[in-house]
């Protein structure tokens, strides 16, 4: 409950707080460690677009593959090769590839089969014919 006494005594106290007491805004340190800094998603998203074009134009200027140029330059290689021919270090590396297939959720029969299409796809019945029937793809 308020009486005007305490009125009198809260309004003088907030009084020597304003008069005395205030603080320069512009004057004082800078207390935020991290910096907020609000910039609007359109002008984010622009950014990222040019960051990935400078980025392309950099590989093409360089001649440079991605991963999954690499990754396509190996399958062509791995599909192209006479099975037969193929050394023990070779078909260790399919192995290899088959089993991170499978340890990342995909199915190594699936992959296989897939294989078996580009080859039947990209390669010559005639150098397809030594083939055998057990060959992995």
């Amino acid at each position: 409950m308020s009486t005007p006494e305490t009125d009198r005594i809260v309004a003088a106290i907030d009084e020597t707080r304003r008069t005395e007491h205030w603080r320069d805004h512009d004057g004082r340190p800078q207390a935020r460690v991290f910096r907020q800094r609000r910039v609007a998603p359109e002008i984010v998203r622009a950014q990222t677009r040019l960051r990935t074009a400078h980025w392309r134009t950099e590989m093409d200027r360089r001649a440079a593959p991605d991963s999954r140029e690499i990754g396509m330059a190996l399958v062509h290689a791995l599909i192209t090769t006479r099975l037969s021919e193929m050394t023990r270090s070779d078909r260790d590396i399919l192995a290899r590839a088959l089993m991170d297939l499978d340890a990342r959720g995909y199915n190594p029969v699936e992959a296989q089969r897939t294989l078996r299409r580009l080859r039947n796809r990209y390669v010559d019945n005639g150098d397809r014919a030594s083939d055998t029937e057990d060959a992995p793809f």
